[in-house]
């Protein structure tokens, strides 16, 4: 359980806080996120049309937040920690649902229209923080194949 609250802490402080300020590409990562309702309902609201299309509905918010010229902030008000269970299955079904995330994100016209509006080097850390993340991953593990196979030839 320690091991645990300070993962939760490390994620949740520490890595927001860099997104938030100096990347400033804080879209959305984790709950609880107080939205500004008058913003949002004036720039054409939060859901989207599709359960299935759009599984990452609270990152599409941010994705709007960002198109509409504004911005996602940290404010570290009050610290929440999320109950997880840690078993291997469920460790596997949050992956899945994070990469399944990624995926449909990166087909979605949001994202274009927000790469469109953010300068090369936020452009990069949000590259990596969507689907560069799985690409970097699966180059990483062909890589150590690679290395293994020639040293063992």
């Amino acid at each position: 359980a320690n091991y645990m609250a300070l993962q939760e802490t490390s994620f949740v402080t520490l890595g927001q806080r860099v997104l938030a300020r100096p990347l400033r590409i804080r879209l959305h990562y984790g709950h609880p996120d107080v939205f500004d309702k008058l913003f949002f309902i004036t720039r054409g609201g939060i859901s989207k049309s599709s359960k299935g299309i759009n599984l990452s509905e609270d990152i599409f918010a941010g994705y709007n937040c960002v198109i509409r010229g504004g911005t996602v902030g940290f404010k570290e008000y009050v610290q929440v920690g999320k109950g997880r269970d840690v078993g291997m299955s469920q460790i596997y079904k949050f992956e899945a649902k994070l990469s399944q995330g990624a995926g449909e994100q990166s087909l979605s016209r949001d994202i274009y229209r927000v790469c469109h509006r953010l300068d090369f080097f936020r452009l990069l850390s949000l590259y990596y923080g969507g689907i560069g993340h799985y690409f970097s991953n699966v180059l990483t593990v062909l890589t150590i194949y690679v290395v293994v196979y020639l040293m063992a030839a």
